[in-house]
């Protein structure tokens, strides 16, 4: 049988030369799609579910790490990296396939005789393995944050960040004596931050435990959680989130 196939990559000189390379199995292989950014990877695949996906892991944003975080169903993943020699061994150890970037047709034939073995199924134990893979590769939480300023873009440390809050459709990150709008989501964000550095207590409120200085029982089963930065400024955390605040 045909694999189903998808091709994900930001730089489109290296997912030309992949899909040239990929030619070469067209009895075993069908490209039903490829996509040139995170965003657009993860729509593409959950969309048609193809049976192996190659996929680059330097991406702007949203990397081939965070692409596989978000998929509900894991086809077989073949990262496509420049990772280095350490790297590499975890990704070999953990039974996820790999290509050196620049691929190599050679090793690009080992990968489909490996693919071949499974038979348009994930091989066993394959979303255990991608697990494994990501918690020794994956960067330990966000570090710091680009804002936007004009003709300007500064970086912000996360640590920093007071709180985070949706508000008119847009993300803003507070500081302790200002704000910025950021091109995040908080969704995106509580994937991506320390979950032991940040709590939600809203749904349109992410907050910094460092700077928490009191929390009051509120009405209705909410808190009041009051903060430690140049405002004082105080929320109100929804009951929602109750559960979250009892845990710090």
């Amino acid at each position: 049988m045909r694999l189903r196939a998808v091709v994900v990559d930001d730089e489109d000189l290296a997912r030309r030369r992949l899909l040239k390379l990929l030619l070469k199995y067209a009895d075993r292989l069908e490209i039903v799609g490829e996509a040139a950014n995170g965003e657009e990877a993860v729509s593409l695949i959950t969309s048609v579910r193809p049976d192996v996906v190659f996929l680059d892991v330097q991406m702007p944003g949203c990397d081939g790490f965070e692409v596989v975080r978000r998929l509900k169903e894991k086809p077989f993943i073949v990262f496509a990296t420049a990772y280095n020699e350490y790297a590499l061994k975890a990704f070999e150890e953990n039974s996820v396939d790999y290509l050196l970037k620049p691929v190599e047709q050679k090793r690009l034939d080992r990968t489909m005789e490996k693919l071949r073995k499974f038979a348009g199924g994930p091989a066993p134990g394959m979303n255990d393995n991608i697990e494994k893979l990501l918690s020794r590769l994956a960067p330990p939480g966000l570090r710091r944050l680009k804002v936007a300023l004009g003709d300007r873009i500064i970086l912000i440390d996360v640590p920093d960040v007071v709180y985070f809050e949706s508000r008119d459709k847009y993300t803003y990150l507070h500081t302790s004596d200002r704000e910025y709008a950021i091109n995040e989501t908080l969704a995106d964000l509580e994937g991506k931050l320390d979950g032991s550095a940040f709590v939600r207590i809203h749904r349109s409120l992410i907050v910094n435990v460092s700077f928490i200085r009191e929390i009051v029982r509120w009405f209705a089963g909410r808190y009041k959680v009051k903060l430690k930065d140049a405002k004082e400024t105080e929320l109100i955390a929804a009951r929602g989130y109750a559960g979250n605040i009892r845990r710090l």
